[in-house]
């Protein structure tokens, strides 16, 4: 069953993805954004961004980003709608049946 375009959009408003992604990625600010080891494989030099005004990630090694249902996607390998429920049970939301 497909996921209202308001639900998505709303659960992306509440969902803050330096939040989320400090949950697997030490990350450190620099200016407005923030830098961390790529969680997706390994690197000594860190090259995954996260841009809070966008919520978005871009991890520059291996090309892969997203916003946070792709990153949760990505992380624990869920399909869309296990991500979307992961992040709806984290910011207090219940995904709609249809």
């Amino acid at each position: 069953m497909a996921i209202p375009d308001r639900f998505l959009d709303e659960l992306i408003a509440r969902t803050d993805i330096v939040d989320l992604v400090s949950e697997s990625v030490r990350l450190t600010k620099k200016g407005r954004n923030y830098w961390g080891l790529r969680p997706f494989h390994s690197e000594k030099t860190p090259s995954f961004h996260v841009v809070p005004d966008r919520k978005i990630y871009k991890c520059f090694g291996c090309g892969k980003g997203g916003g946070a249902i792709n990153f949760v996607m990505e992380l624990d390998n869920l399909s869309f709608r296990e991500a979307v429920e992961v992040l709806a049970k984290r910011v207090g939301m219940e995904v709609p049946d249809s």
